[in-house]
């Protein structure tokens, strides 16, 4: 039994034909280029927050280091004027409490601060240093994250 074959073919493309694919291919390059530079853009940015030329270090430990004080005291005055205005009406009791309760019921005394790491993050043109915190409790170990903004306004909290 013999198969009949199929021959397709291309006929030659027309001088017009091949313009309109190279214009297309064109344009589908510039799109690409176009979002690459867009994802790029969008990408957060992190480089050590010892070469930064906004921020300084210390001055970023020693406001992470207030903000777990203020924390651990309740002093939710303090930690309101060290806000950004957006954040300043959440930080109450409640809500720290759901915070709390989330990572763990029962954190105990507050022992000490282990660890503190630091950097710079810079996304869609915004940048801020971030603080990592790890502080011990007496039945939780807490890892902290703080964002403060170019003003050093507590701009960001995180509890793990």
């Amino acid at each position: 039994m013999k198969k009949n074959k199929q021959v397709f073919f291309q006929p030659a493309q027309t001088e017009q034909q091949k313009k309109k694919r190279i214009r297309n291919i064109i344009i589908t390059a510039v799109v690409l280029a176009i979002a690459a530079v867009a994802c790029y853009f969008a990408m957060p940015k992190n480089k050590d927050l010892s070469q930064s030329s906004i921020f300084d270090k210390a001055e970023v430990e020693a406001l992470a280091e207030q903000v777990v004080d203020y924390i651990n005291e309740e002093n939710f005055d303090g930690l309101k004027e060290m806000a950004v205005d957006e954040m300043s009406s959440i930080m109450n009791k409640e809500r720290m409490d759901e915070a709390k309760a989330r990572v763990s019921e029962d954190w105990g005394e507050f022992q000490s601060i282990t660890n503190i790491s630091t950097t710079e993050v810079t996304q869609r043109g915004v940048t801020a240093a971030l603080a990592y915190v790890t502080a011990d409790y007496e039945n939780a170990e807490i890892r902290y994250t703080f964002a403060f903004d170019e003003d050093m306004k507590l701009a960001s909290l995180g509890i793990q």
